[in-house]
């Protein structure tokens, strides 16, 4: 892989990063919102967008932005298996795995009327996994330091 296709994969996972956290944001500020108890209900994208929408901006807000970085999870992924350095594969695997646990189980969590908590702790749970993949992965980017001879 060229040098300015790892500083590529770099500025990705630093973008990843970087949203990650506002991510973390919303997510409390999603958790500690007054969230309406519908009861749960059966997978239906207009369903999930009305439940979506009774939660209020921060929660829509909260749900774009996790499906943009799996998007993003996943690009980055197709730049670490291409990057042909076995830890920076290994960790743009799991960073993807656990991005897009952490929206699966976003989408359960949804879907259960906000009541099922395990939900809520497997997205809190893939998203602190998924945090530490990608800085181990953009620590396995940094270049090693070149001594001197003699």
């Amino acid at each position: 892989m060229s040098k300015n296709s790892i500083k590529g994969l770099q500025i990705t996972v630093i973008a990843v990063l970087v949203l990650l956290t506002f991510q973390f944001e919303l997510g409390m500020a999603a958790n500690l919102s007054n969230l309406p108890s519908p009861s749960p209900f059966g997978f239906s994208f207009p369903n999930i967008v009305n439940a979506l929408n009774q939660a209020g901006f921060v929660t829509v807000f909260h749900t774009i932005l996790g499906t943009v970085l799996t998007i993003l999870a996943l690009i980055t992924l197709v730049l670490a298996l291409a990057s042909q350095i076995r830890s920076v594969q290994v960790f743009g695997v799991l960073g993807f795995l656990s991005m897009a646990l952490a929206e699966i189980t976003g989408v359960l969590f949804v879907l259960s009327g906000f009541q099922n908590n395990n939900y809520s702790h497997g997205m809190a749970t893939n998203f602190i996994l998924t945090f530490v993949f990608y800085f181990m992965e953009l620590c396995f980017l940094k270049p090693t330091p070149k001594t001197k001879a003699g």
